[in-house]
């Protein structure tokens, strides 16, 4: 059978790698490069500013290790290796106020002192915090359906580091988190503690694609631009910009929610329907290295999640510090970082690399009709992947290659 796939980031390229064996698979990718937003520099990504020896992501970093169960999966069966990194945060507020989390105490206090009264400073901010997983605990999950974030987290220190932790991990702009569906936020912040275990891949986080096509057989377009795709009974024709149609048996969706409409030249009113509320949230993300953000704070100890609120309107940016995140040598006197909505703070002379993220816009409005998407997938020779099926990371980019892989009698994990 042959297989049309339309996009190459997580979901597309885990789906091609499982039918590959089963299936003529052919990918189409309208970047230069794969991945979507795993952005690898100095493997996918090109930097001449960077040493060519240092490997740093510019997008895609983490993952948790026991949240994640398909991703690790797949992992060990590209024997891709991966090493747990410490994650610490600290947040800084407009009135100067900044709090350390208790990892950034463990690892970033010089003294016994020091440590006590970071202690004692962040004590009602994890009380606030435990008191929040409390009330989740009891909750029904069904009580989350439909629902924004905001209904269920407050404006408090903790409540601010929450937001700031799903802008970070679902790169979308501070201000719009209110209205994020509580249904993906609560779980993920759920599984986010103090005790959480995190890992990173060794290599950077192309490495896993590179493994994946080292194997693949099919054939990928990438600077694909796809002018419209019909369907009909007998199958798909994929029409592309120099005129050429291309005839396939199936077509795979694994493109942000919003391009469905935009490609399909013949959706039916339920398709119409299931994707019209989709938006997509366009950020750009700097590598830089200039510590000098912290100078005001007095920081020495750089975490891998700091958060910054800005003093004119309240809006949102981080900073992730790299060296642990991506494993370079300590010994290197340059430190690296990667950040989002920080630009007043940074040289710009010492940013040495930019790039620019587009991921699904996540409103209680948009992800209504998912759960139908999933039950109906493989409607009218069409079907969906993408992390936005499921709890919006990578984890549910490969377990959306997976669902679909068991509908077309592909290879499982």
């Amino acid at each position: 059978m042959k297989v049309a796939i339309i996009g190459g980031g997580a979901a597309g390229i885990t789906t091609a790698y499982l039918l590959d064996k089963v299936h003529d698979v052919t990918l189409f990718e309208k970047e230069p490069v794969l991945g979507g937003n795993i952005r690898t520099l100095n493997k996918n990504v090109s930097c001449e500013a960077l040493d060519s020896k240092i490997i740093l992501d510019n997008g895609v970093i983490e993952f948790e290790r026991d949240y994640f169960p398909n991703f690790h999966k797949l992992m060990a069966k590209l024997e891709v290796k991966l090493e747990e990194i410490p994650l610490t945060s600290e947040i800084f507020l407009p009135d100067g106020r900044h709090y350390k989390s208790a990892g950034a105490i463990l690892y970033g206090c010089h003294s016994r002192r020091e440590k006590i009264y970071e202690s004692l400073k962040l004590t009602p901010v994890v009380f606030s915090y435990l008191c929040f997983l409390i009330r989740m605990a009891f909750t029904r999950d069904e009580a989350f359906y439909q629902r924004p974030i905001s209904d269920f987290i407050g404006n408090s220190v903790s409540g601010k580091w929450l937001k700031m932790l799903l802008m970070y991990a679902y790169s979308m702009p501070y201000k719009t988190i209110d209205n994020f569906p509580a249904e993906i936020g609560i779980p993920l912040l759920n599984h986010s503690g103090m005790l959480t275990k995190w890992d990173r891949i060794v290599g950077g986080v192309y490495t896993y694609i590179e493994k994946i096509l080292s194997h693949f057989t099919g054939t990928i377009y990438c600077n694909s631009n796809i002018l419209g795709i019909n369907r009909n009974t007998a199958g798909v024709a994929i029409t592309l910009a120099n005129g050429d149609k291309l005839l396939f048996d199936k077509v795979i969706f694994a493109t942000t929610p919003d391009q469905v409409l935009a490609l399909l030249k013949d959706p039916t009113e339920n398709e119409i329907k299931r994707f019209k509320a989709w938006d997509i949230c366009v950020i750009d993300t700097v590598i830089h290295t200039d510590i000098s953000i912290y100078k005001n704070f007095g920081v020495t100890y750089f975490s891998e999640f700091d958060v910054f609120q800005n003093k004119e309107d309240g809006d949102c940016g981080y900073n992730a510090y790299l060296d642990r995140l991506c494993g370079v040598n300590a010994e290197i006197d340059t430190h690296f970082s990667l950040a989002y909505n920080m630009q007043q703070h940074i040289d710009p002379a010492k940013i040495i690399n930019r790039q620019k993220h587009i991921s699904p816009a996540y409103t209680v409005e948009s992800i209504r009709y998912r759960q139908e998407i999933k039950q109906l997938n493989g409607e009218n020779n069409t079907y969906h992947a993408g992390a936005y099926l499921y709890e919006g990371l990578h984890e549910g980019a490969i377990t959306s290659a997976i669902a679909v892989s068991k509908l077309l009698d592909g290879m499982s994990l």
